[in-house]
Parts: C-alpha cells; sequence; structure tokens
C-alpha cells in the first residue's frame, strides 16, 4: 500500500466507526466526505475502490442488517422496524427488504418464530468432518460487544489489509470466545469476545492495532449455512445441541470459527454462505 493509499484508509475509518456507530441513520454524502475530508466527488470514488461498494449501498446493508435483528428478536411492529431502519414509508422498506432477504418482512418473522419454536431435525445439515492438517496464521481485529456488530471490525481490517502479508487466495475468518447465553450481556452485548481474521503468511510482522493468532491444526466438524449472518444462532443450535450430543464426538475448548465463503458487499443476504467449524478431539 502506498503512503497515499495509506493515508485515504486512515481517513476512511472514521467513515466506517461512524456508519457503525449509528447504522440506521441516514448520512449524506457531503456529511460523510467531510468527516473523511474529501470532496464528496472524490469521496464517493475513493470509498467504492477501497470498501469494495458504494457507501450508499453499506447504509443500506446495514439497515436491514439491523431490521433482520429487530424483526425475529422484538415485539416491534414493521412500520416501526421500517421507521427505525431509516425509511420513510412501510412500502420501501417491504421492496428493500424482499430484494435482499427474498421473503417480506412478515414472512421473515414467521419464519423465524417458527424455527426458533421447533426443534431442530438431526438431519437439518450435511456435516462434514474435516482435518486441518497444518494451523492457519490470521491477523485478527478483536471486536468487543453483540456479535451481530462484528462487522465493523471486518470493515476496518479490510481498510488495513492491502498493507499486510496476506497468504494466497486469503480467507475471512470469524472467532467467537464467548457463549452469549453465558455472559452478562447488559443490552448491548459489552463483554462479548470476537475476532475479524484474514488469512496471512506465517512470518508475517502486523501492525499494533493488529494481533496474530491462528487456527489450530486438528479435527472440525462443519457444516454450510446459506442466509443472513443473523440467522447463524439456528446453525449454532443444531450443530452444538442436536448433532453434537449424538455424535459421540468430544469439543475442544476452542473458540467458534465461522469461514465466510463469499462476501456481504455483493452478495444478498439470503445467498450468504458461512460454514461453521466446531473443533473436536482427536
Amino acid at each position: 500500500m502506498g503512503k497515499t493509499t495509506d493515508e485515504y484508509a486512515r481517513r476512511l475509518v472514521k467513515v466506517v466507526q461512524l456508519l457503525w456507530r449509528d447504522p440506521t441513520r441516514h448520512f449524506s454524502t457531503a456529511q460523510l466526505a467531510e468527516v473523511a475530508h474529501f470532496s464528496p466527488f472524490h469521496f464517493h470514488r475513493i470509498y467504492r475502490d477501497m470498501m469494495g461498494e458504494t457507501v450508499a449501498a453499506t447504509q443500506q446493508r446495514l439497515r436491514l442488517h439491523f431490521a433482520g435483528r429487530d424483526l425475529e428478536r422484538s415485539e416491534l411492529t414493521q412500520l416501526r422496524v421500517a421507521l427505525r431502519a431509516g425509511y420513510q414509508s412501510n412500502a420501501a422498506f417491504v421492496r428493500a427488504f424482499a430484494a435482499a432477504y427474498g421473503v417480506t418482512p412478515g414472512v421473515y418473522r414467521r419464519q423465524r418464530s417458527l424455527q426458533f419454536n421447533n426443534t431442530p431435525e438431526m438431519d437439518m445439515y450435511l456435516i462434514e468432518l474435516r482435518t486441518v492438517a497444518e494451523p492457519i496464521h490470521l491477523a485478527a481485529k478483536r471486536h468487543i460487544g453483540a456479535y451481530l456488530n462484528i462487522g465493523e471490525a471486518f470493515s476496518l481490517l479490510e481498510l488495513a489489509a492491502p498493507n499486510l502479508p496476506l497468504a494466497s487466495n486469503a480467507r475471512w475468518f470469524g472467532l467467537y470466545h464467548d457463549d452469549p447465553a453465558d455472559v452478562q450481556q447488559g443490552i448491548v452485548g459489552e463483554e462479548l469476545r470476537s475476532d475479524a481474521c484474514v488469512e496471512i503468511t506465517a512470518e508475517a510482522t502486523l501492525p499494533a492495532d493488529l494481533q496474530k493468532t491462528q487456527i489450530h491444526a486438528g479435527r472440525y466438524a462443519v457444516i454450510e449455512h446459506r442466509g443472513a449472518y443473523s440467522e447463524l444462532d439456528r446453525a449454532y443450535q443444531w450443530l452444538i445441541g442436536t448433532w453434537l450430543p449424538q455424535s459421540g464426538e468430544v469439543p475442544l475448548p476452542l473458540p467458534g470459527i465461522e469461514l465466510y465463503l463469499n462476501d456481504p458487499c455483493n452478495t444478498e443476504p439470503k445467498e450468504l454462505r458461512t460454514e461453521i467449524w466446531l473443533a473436536l478431539a482427536d
């Protein structure tokens, strides 16, 4: 990364932090350009080139991300969810949500309610027992707080990635250290620890705001979930609560691992593919 690009990345950090601090608020391009000290003309192009999507696309993705959470975890009316997500009308919200999630907000809410209230079937996911022969070396950006907000750490790591010694065909992982049910979360999940990670070379040297970590060599139970990240709790419930007790396997006390198989910047939530890895004893 050249000095100019490095400086641009530092300026965009402020924009990323602002968007995640208030994800359902609508910021104009001019407001965000001022935060990054760019003209609106240049900001639009620099943001798109460095983040992989327009700033308008980022804002809509965040609004729908948190609207999906509100629909499944709150008693808010659909109109209230739409207004909290920054939409001025229910009709506009329904169109945007259906395009991203494949169903209307009302259908999505009913489907998620049924999923939470029904016992998972043993064959809900295909299980793969996978052996990792060598440690996978990672650069990690720590996130403290609700897991649903780890996207901010991934965006900051993405800005740093061009300056990192990435592995060939580097993969992006999430490491989740705590069980939300066992942590005193308050109202925003202050104590949950997670890491946004990208694969690096073994000998990599990292800047001070990133840490080196690794996924250990060994055996893993792996499932693939297709759908929004906010739906992954159902996949974990099946893997740990349904499959594991009947498998005869013993889990290791290691973080939960997610491998992201496609990019949320250019993939609708309904098409996101995420592997969940559970470390197993030999």
